[in-house]
């Protein structure tokens, strides 16, 4: 008797697992932000947006920024400027599939570095004018 019900329980262990696998193979894939009115910076494979492209801006003028991990590995975006010309950013760590929404906002006309501290490859610019 307490065989069975040993095997019972492995057997529910192993159809659980397996309807669990099943259900995330079936879930469709988390969208990313595709009506995004500013700025998408998708992190993967090493780079923003497949070439660290160079991020056009107007002085004193918001623009939205959301930087999104479609990667494996953890990511962030720093934005810093020691004469406080730029607002400073630091998304903090982005794990897969995370996103983070924040505004770009020169107060000087100039260029500014943009880049992820763990993969220092990721880096590209900021252009206000």
């Amino acid at each position: 008797m307490r065989n069975n019900i040993i095997a019972i329980i492995a057997i529910l262990f192993v159809t659980v697992g397996a309807l669990w696998g099943i259900g995330n193979l079936l879930k469709p894939a988390q969208q990313e932000p595709v009506n995004v009115e500013g700025i998408l910076l998708i992190a993967q494979n090493g780079a923003f947006n497949g070439t660290n492209p160079d991020i056009k801006v107007s002085p004193n003028v918001p623009k939205k920024l959301v930087v999104l991990n479609k990667d494996t590995v953890t990511h962030d975006l720093i934005i810093e400027d020691e004469t406080r010309n730029i607002l400073n950013i630091n998304t903090a760590p982005l794990r897969p599939e995370q996103h983070f929404n924040a505004a770009v906002l020169a107060y000087q006309a100039g260029t500014y570095t943009y880049y992820c501290s763990y993969h220092p490859e990721m880096r590209g610019s900021i252009i206000a004018q």
